[in-house]
């Protein structure tokens, strides 16, 4: 484990001379259950609200402070590094092969802190609860009755563009995924976001709303995507993604 890293905003941790010690955190993310107090009723009522919650990882780190640096200026360069981008990040761990995370990292006064005093700290990141398989946020343009091969086990929820005019319909492995009407030139369908836009502008009615689920997801295995109407072009980006 001496030659573990993480990868944060583009950067890796080895090249401040932050080694990763043994004592990882493991999280495990849990269900947003919120628990109700019914008169009348024995115990408590579980209410599921169908999320799982952000958690947070841990990475207990020494500093090797590099050949004509100082520690001060070190540990100014890994606080400015990892506060340059306050807001959601790609993280890569050097253990965890093969995925990437979605990271906010916080506590940076406290990091330099105890980097400058004590030549060690604990970086957190708050993670989403889902890791992405690596090259799964690649683009992918489809040809007609493409299958497209979820390895995960959790439904994906793709970015897609269809561009072309008029009521396109999109189906997945024979059933109807994704119905538009009026298409003119493109139209971009976020699954994630639950969005369904063009030119920034929202086109909520543009898309069938009486298809469950609402947005399009990619379930686990084979996904044979094909379509009819006038149809140039189908891009997606699949985001295959597992449980933290």
């Amino acid at each position: 484990m001496s030659d573990a890293y993480f990868e944060y905003n583009g950067k890796k941790s080895i090249d401040f001379g932050l080694r990763i010690q043994n004592a990882l955190s493991i999280v495990i993310p849990e269900q947003d259950i919120e628990l109700m107090e019914v008169p009348g009723k024995d115990g408590d009522l579980a209410f599921d609200k169908k999320r799982l919650k952000g958690v947070i990882k841990s990475f207990p780190c020494t500093l090797d402070v590099p050949t004509g640096m100082t520690v001060d200026l070190v540990a100014k360069q890994i606080s400015e590094w990892l506060r340059t981008d306050v807001g959601w990040n790609k993280l890569v761990f050097s253990g965890y092969e093969g995925y990437e995370y979605e990271a906010l990292c916080y506590e940076t006064f406290d990091i330099e802190e105890t980097l400058r005093t004590r030549g060690r700290t604990v970086i957190n990141f708050r993670l989403k609860p889902y890791k992405f398989k690596i090259g799964s946020n690649n683009l992918i343009v489809l040809t007609n009755g493409q299958i497209l091969t979820n390895p995960e086990k959790r439904n994906a929820k793709p970015l897609i563009k269809v561009t072309g005019t008029g009521n396109i319909t999109l189906k997945n492995n024979g059933t109807d995924w994704l119905i538009l009407t009026s298409v003119d030139g493109y139209i971009t369908i976020d699954s994630a976001q639950m969005s369904i836009h063009k030119d920034g502008l929202q086109q909520f009615q543009k898309m069938n709303a009486n298809l469950k689920p609402l947005f399009p997801v990619l379930t686990p295995g084979n996904n044979i995507i094909t379509w009819t109407g006038t149809v140039t072009k189908v891009e997606i980006t699949p985001r295959w993604e597992a449980v933290v």
